[in-house]
């Protein structure tokens, strides 16, 4: 195997450095950039660089469902949480509301991180919580929790 010496101009060495590292770059913010969307995810507000965050638990989660109930806990942060209708539904960055879900239902959309079902009907529910614009549009981060209430006396599910 012959081995050739190739010799680059010093302009071409440093067009090839720069090359490298505006790409190492675009692939680093690509990464911290990206919205994740799986639950527990978080999401870049445009135009602030901060992220969204939203955790959500069940609060004493046997005893509710005893009680044919469930409570939601969210932590939001990285976003001012707001009712929509004081902004005309206009969308603003670094603001927001929270829409909870129970099954299938309707959309519960309020500013409130403390939200409680009751009268739940026997079996596994799902509560879904995310994080919505202030045109009710998501803004990536959600979880969701899954409460099984127990066989007994049964009440409709009131959402």
């Amino acid at each position: 195997m012959k081995l050739v010496k190739y010799r680059a101009s010093s302009a071409m060495t440093a067009l090839a450095v720069l090359c490298g590292v505006v790409l190492g770059l675009s692939l680093w913010v690509s990464a911290v950039e990206r919205p994740k969307t799986p639950e527990g995810a978080t999401a870049i507000q445009p135009g602030t660089g901060h992220a969204a965050e939203l955790s959500a638990a069940l609060s004493d989660p046997e005893k509710k469902a005893q009680e044919q109930a469930a409570t939601v806990e969210v932590k939001v942060t990285g976003i001012q949480l707001i009712d929509p209708a004081a902004v005309n539904e206009q969308p603003q960055s670094g603001q927001g509301h929270l829409h909870y879900q129970l099954d299938n239902g309707p959309i519960i959309a309020t500013t409130t991180t403390k939200l409680s079902f009751h009268e739940l009907s026997a079996g596994p529910h799902k509560i879904t919580v995310m994080l919505a614009s202030n045109d009710h549009q998501p803004l990536g981060p959600q979880e969701t929790l899954t409460v099984n209430i127990p066989p007994g006396k049964t009440g409709s599910v009131q959402r």
